[in-house]
């Protein structure tokens, strides 16, 4: 008894030991691939001082213990590890809001921030006031976050959809027209690994919105299924780090959507809507529109009608937003969460007859502080 205490002894010893030889060994990574974030640089106590103004002692040893968690040997195992033992052997319910259930990923949102959803709906109505004249055609189309088909089944907390979208309703004016997308859509839409939903199954949401706008949809028997990833893993699977089966990341490909034409006002870049380098990259679902941009704008030279369409977007109109682009000869996208409307304008023209339309997930709706004015 006494040789196995002081083994035991040694060992925890010579594991003290190795953690802080080993870290100093090893170079600090950059970024985490699988939670898809930038980790925390080593500073030495002036460094910290000299780049976050007022700062002192206890915010330094704060902020050495965040990074010293960040660049952990062997982090991304013992992450695992840690799930599977917390969510499997105790039982627990979710690992740090994350979740599982038939077989997919989700993350726990279960109260309603009115005051967020109040204020990015005063912003929108401000932003089309000042911008557009009414003519063309508004609408406003609600995307139901993950949460609202897989919660209820696992006995989950979250708010009720029919509860946000009355919040929507009360507060649009009477121009802008509400569609509410839970009806035509189900858990198998979207991802098992990530929040987004799967391009090749929005074939129905693209026509449900473009005859609320009242335009021709493309010709989607053109449409061809491109498998470019069997083993995608979104940012739920990274963040949860729970045992998941991983997702085919697929595109819809068609004579139109290869003619589209990207172009990026802040950076200059122009690009098509596809973006194949991306698939390589930290989060593949750049793939679509390059990812989380502040302005883009799509042409279709195949259109001859001269209708313009502006979209207010998050994520989840990356990958929606070319199957519209199709029906209209030029697309302005513009996402609130990175740029303010008028940073917008003074980058493109903006026809003021345009067709509107706001395309929002409820997550996104939930997150105070989201959007930037």
């Amino acid at each position: 008894m006494k040789y196995r205490s002081q083994s035991l002894i040694a060992l925890f010893l010579v594991i003290l030991l190795a953690v802080p030889i080993i870290s100093a060994a090893t170079p600090d990574l950059l970024v985490s691939e699988t939670e898809r974030r930038p980790l925390a640089q080593f500073m030495d106590y002036s460094q910290y001082l000299g780049t976050h103004y007022g700062a002192d002692l206890a915010d330094y040893l704060a902020y050495l213990e965040t990074c010293l968690l960040d660049q952990f040997p062997y982090r991304d195992r013992l992450r695992a590890l840690n799930s599977i033992a917390r969510y499997y052997g105790l039982g627990q319910r979710d690992v740090n809001l994350y979740y599982k259930s038939g077989g997919h990923l989700g993350k726990l949102d279960p109260l309603l921030q009115e005051k967020a959803l109040e204020r990015a709906l005063t912003l929108f109505g401000k932003v089309s006031s000042e911008t557009f004249d009414g003519q063309g055609k508004h609408l406003f189309a609600l995307i139901p976050d993950k949460n609202v088909f897989m919660a209820d089944e696992g006995a989950y907390p979250h708010y009720a959809y029919k509860e946000i979208y009355d919040l929507v309703a009360s507060q649009l004016d009477e121009k802008t027209g509400l569609l509410g997308l839970e009806r035509i859509l189900s858990l198998d839409d979207y991802y098992r690994t990530d929040p987004h939903w799967n391009q090749t199954r929005l074939h129905k949401v693209a026509a449900y919105i473009l005859d609320a706008l009242g335009r021709p949809e493309p010709d989607s028997e053109s449409y061809q299924e491109i498998e470019g990833l069997q083993d995608y893993l979104g940012t739920y699977a990274g963040q949860a780090a729970l045992p998941v089966e991983p997702d085919r990341l697929t595109w819809l490909t068609s004579p139109i959507l290869d003619r589209l034409a990207l172009y990026d006002p802040v950076s200059g870049e122009k690009t098509g809507v596809y973006q194949t380098d991306k698939l390589q990259g930290m989060d593949p679902y750049d793939f679509f529109m390059g990812g989380a941009k502040p302005l883009l704008v799509i042409e279709n030279d195949l259109a001859g009608d001269g209708r313009q369409l502006v979209v207010f977007r998050d994520s989840f109109g990356s990958s929606l937003i070319p199957l519209l682009a199709g029906s209209y000869q030029r697309v302005v996208v513009v996402d609130l969460r990175y740029i303010t409307m008028e940073a917008a304008r003074s980058l493109v023209s903006i026809d003021p007859s345009s067709d509107v339309l706001h395309l929002y997930s409820t997550s996104v709706l939930n997150s105070p502080g989201a959007f930037l004015g």
